[in-house]
């Protein structure tokens, strides 16, 4: 698939359940927010959900949260059919663009050799700018029920302190009291 047409707009109405569909195959639930809190964010939520488009079709997704000096990645999927292709680079191309030089932030799995998935990630993103950021993460659970789970932030830009940067995502993203 030729990623030369790659495009971010708000998901319409239509579409929603084609993203959902690719939103809840790409993740696991404990690192998955409730899909109705996503679909029916109020315009004036700092989350954003955008479709990512290739020659105008909806292929992935992509979650954002707008907090002025850096934007959070929640998601980002593509479609398992269109995997590969430079898609998921272009989307991040053209994030880095859209946010005049701010920061993108984002978590991951640790990289862990029995598990290549997970280096792969890490690989990826480190290829499209992002470091690893030198400190231990929890992502809170979106619901009850849900386990914590530990993964890693990354960034692009690598002198980012992570301390200030983990209140502030688990006070507004993950609405955990501190």
């Amino acid at each position: 698939m030729s990623t030369t047409a790659i495009s971010l707009r708000a998901a319409s109405a239509i579409e929603l359940d084609k993203l959902e569909h690719i939103y809840l195959e790409a993740f696991p639930p404990e690192e998955r927010r409730p899909w109705e809190q996503i679909a029916a964010t109020p315009s004036d939520s700092l989350l954003r959900l955008h479709a990512i488009c290739c020659n105008g079709d909806a292929v992935g997704l992509i979650t954002t949260w707008d907090f002025g000096t850096f934007v959070y990645v929640e998601h980002l999927a593509v479609d398992i059919s269109c995997r590969g292709g430079g898609i998921g680079a272009a989307v991040l191309t053209c994030m880095k663009a859209g946010t005049a030089g701010r920061p993108l932030v984002l978590e991951v799995e640790p990289p862990c050799e029995l598990q290549p998935d997970t280096v792969r990630r890490v690989n990826f993103y480190k290829r499209n700018g992002f470091h690893m950021l030198p400190h231990d993460y929890v992502q809170p659970p979106y619901s009850a029920g849900l386990p914590e789970v530990e993964l890693k932030l990354m960034s692009t830009d690598p002198e980012m302190s992570p301390e200030p940067l983990i209140s502030l995502l688990h006070s507004k993203v993950y609405n955990k009291k501190i």
